[in-house]
């Protein structure tokens, strides 16, 4: 895994700064705009083969938005319908515990002190939730940016396949697209929100990059190559010269 790679290579573009402004313009178009870049991320990464040089990236181009959002539309469609469902298991699983506590014996002899200990044990146990929603998000994630379609993104044999193959590399990718999301979060506050429209499409790009490694990895120990949709191959043309 190269994970500095992720950030380093979208400023390998001789018109990264292009990009980068581009990118902000669409980030600030809702929903569709996110989308747009996402689908621009997959035409670098996943739709122009395995070794090419970061350097000859095609720059975003609007003419090219409806491929870009025609390809990025799946994976926002998996991570909204799956993020949704994980996040009603985590409440129900918070509601749990809220009524475990209610009734325990501790509650019973001190319940001036219930708000104190339900707030510790949500700020422990909610990251860990978090993290676990994140490990099973990404599979799907992956596995609909390969198809292109949403149905088969949810495959289990796939998501647990993978999941066993390279959850440390997982781990560690989350752990370091959080620190790139704290520095977006930092840069935006710095400089009344135009740093984090500007860095927003790096994130993005980072972690599409991380995805990308992650199944490369998963591949190289064992794991079933994804039928890659001919959608991915029908390249947006490069402007001239």
């Amino acid at each position: 895994m190269k994970y500095n790679n992720s950030i380093t290579d979208f400023f390998k573009s001789p018109q990264w700064g292009m990009n980068l402004l581009l990118g902000a313009v669409a980030i600030l178009i809702p929903v569709i705009g996110q989308m747009a870049i996402s689908g621009w991320h997959i035409t670098l990464l996943w739709a122009r083969g395995d070794d090419e040089d970061p350097a000859d990236y095609p720059p975003f181009d609007f003419t090219h938005f409806s491929k870009y959002l025609e390809r990025g539309v799946w994976p926002f469609l998996v991570r909204l319908v799956a993020s949704f469902v994980l996040i009603s298991v985590v409440m129900i699983l918070m509601a749990f515990m809220f009524f475990r506590l209610l009734a325990s014996h501790s509650y019973h002899h001190n319940p001036g002190a219930f708000p104190a200990i339900f707030f510790i044990v949500i700020f422990l146990i909610y990251p860990v939730f978090l993290i676990a929603c994140c490990c099973l998000l990404t599979p799907l994630l992956v596995r609909g940016t390969i198809t292109q379609d949403f149905a088969k993104a949810f495959n289990i044999q796939f998501m647990r396949s993978f999941l066993t193959l390279v959850w440390k590399e997982l781990l560690v990718s989350m752990l370091y697209i959080s620190g790139a999301v704290l520095c977006l979060m930092i840069a935006a506050l710095c400089t009344c929100y135009i740093g984090g429209f500007l860095l927003a499409p790096v994130v993005m790009f980072s972690w599409h990059h991380l995805e990308k490694q992650l199944y490369h990895v998963y591949l190289s120990r064992g794991g079933k190559a994804v039928p890659q949709s001919p959608n991915l191959f029908d390249i947006p043309p490069q402007p001239p010269g």
